[in-house]
């Protein structure tokens, strides 16, 4: 059957290709919109006693936690002045209306706990409108340059600031892990291969898997939450799962040419090979991550979604487009060569032997791998979960510096737990 796939892609591999395109240029412009639509929480149970209780006290009561902490401080006054009083509370009047539910200061509770331990700096905590995260987010967006202060230094942080800036510094590390990983790969695949043509397949492969499955998430987020590690989980597998398939069916392919059949034949054998390879491959790794399906916390769960979306797309870019693409370049497959390349003989060479090695004593290889697994899962027995708050940014960032000054210089503060 595979082998009849991979002569249909060579027929058709113009069409394959411009399939192709059209995905990479809905995902970049469309999918990679995720980063705006992802959650950071999505640790609780929702069936959970628990989280049922939350539930019913905040449609019936209302939402009594801050999702903005504006923090407010004067190198001149106190909270007692007047000047003070008035940039705050001015400021606060000037907010567009339905945007806050609830704003509570220090003036209109008289708590102290409001008020620095100097008394030069407040903060003020506020309850935004918004049904969900995204759109408390986007609210706050709206409202940054509303909260600034005559005269006070203004800083925001709270759980829906802290939410926005891990998003974005999941965004700004990704784009970045990118921008510096695919030179190298590019370099370790050119000096595998000794060609740039070959090398660069993979990689092709690998940015379709990776812009399709967030193309798959930024659709799946108008129905369901999305946590933001399923990105990371999209990069990591999307990436190295093609350019892994990449491999196999690339050195598969040159081999084929190198032994005398036409390019069309050689995709038909190519696929019939190691396209069942990475067949297998999929639907194995496929299974595996549906597992994460099954657990009812938000974050294991798009964990699942966005490993099988990774893992799905590229299996289907693999098994599709490299072969249209490999029926395109046929022997140019060796293109700008860097070394000259040579195809090993089957019967010979290290992993030849590995193999043979491997199939006489597979009891003793077995016990050894799995020792291996067990001491490196070990530390996992003394693991200790929690959740996300503004430790996990990089110090420096607001959200974080707002969290940090509260718990330094306030008897208690908003964002302690209850």
């Amino acid at each position: 059957m595979l082998d009849r796939l991979g002569r249909a892609m060579f027929r058709h591999r113009w069409w394959a290709v411009a399939a192709a395109v059209a995905v990479i240029a809905v995902g970049g412009a469309w999918g990679t919109q995720i980063f705006g639509a992802v959650v950071t929480g999505g640790f609780d149970d929702p069936s959970s006693e628990s989280s049922r209780a939350t539930a019913r006290a905040d449609a019936e009561l209302g939402r009594d936690d801050a999702d903005v902490v504006v923090l407010y401080r004067s190198h001149t006054a106190t909270v007692d002045d007047p000047s003070f009083a008035s940039a705050v509370n001015g400021t606060l009047a000037k907010l567009p209306g339905g945007a806050v539910v609830r704003s509570a200061t220090y003036w209109n509770t008289q708590s102290p706990a409001l008020v620095g331990l100097d008394r030069r700096e407040t903060y003020v905590a506020l309850t935004l409108s918004g049904d969900d995260q995204a759109r408390r987010i986007e609210r706050l967006d709206e409202l940054r340059d509303d909260l600034d202060a005559p005269g006070l230094e203004t800083r925001i942080g709270g759980t829906t600031a802290v939410s926005r800036d891990i998003n974005d510094r999941v965004a700004a590390d990704i784009a970045r892990a990118e921008t510096l990983s695919m030179p190298v790969l590019l370099v370790l695949l050119v000096i595998i291969f000794g060609s740039l043509a070959a090398a660069s397949l993979p990689l092709a492969v690998g940015g379709l898997a990776i812009l399709g499955a967030f193309t798959a998430l930024r659709g799946l987020s108008y129905v369901t939450d999305v946590s933001v590690f399923s990105v990371n989980v999209v990069t990591i597998l999307g990436l190295g799962l093609a350019i892994d398939y990449g491999l196999f069916m690339v050195g598969r392919f040159r081999e084929e040419l190198s032994g005398g059949l036409s390019t069309e034949d050689a995709v038909a054998r190519t696929m019939a090979t190691a396209g069942r390879t990475v067949a297998f491959s999929g639907v194995t790794v496929a299974l595996s991550l549906s597992g994460l399906l099954l657990f009812p916390l938000t974050f294991l769960r798009s964990m699942g979604f966005g490993g099988l979306a990774a893992v799905l797309i590229a299996v289907a870019s693999a098994l599709t487009v490299l072969p249209a693409l490999l029926s395109i370049l046929g022997p140019r497959i060796d293109a700008f060569p860097v070394r000259r390349t040579r195809t090993s003989a089957t019967g010979h060479g290290f992993w030849y032997r590995l193999a043979h090695s491997i199939m006489r004593r597979p009891v003793v290889y077995a016990v050894g791998v799995l020792a291996v697994l067990l001491l490196a899962g070990a530390p996992f027995l003394r693991v200790e979960f929690g959740g996300i708050d503004a430790r996990a940014l990089p110090s420096g960032t607001e959200s974080r510096v707002v969290s940090e000054t509260l718990d330094r210089d306030f008897v208690r503060n908003g964002q302690s737990p209850i």
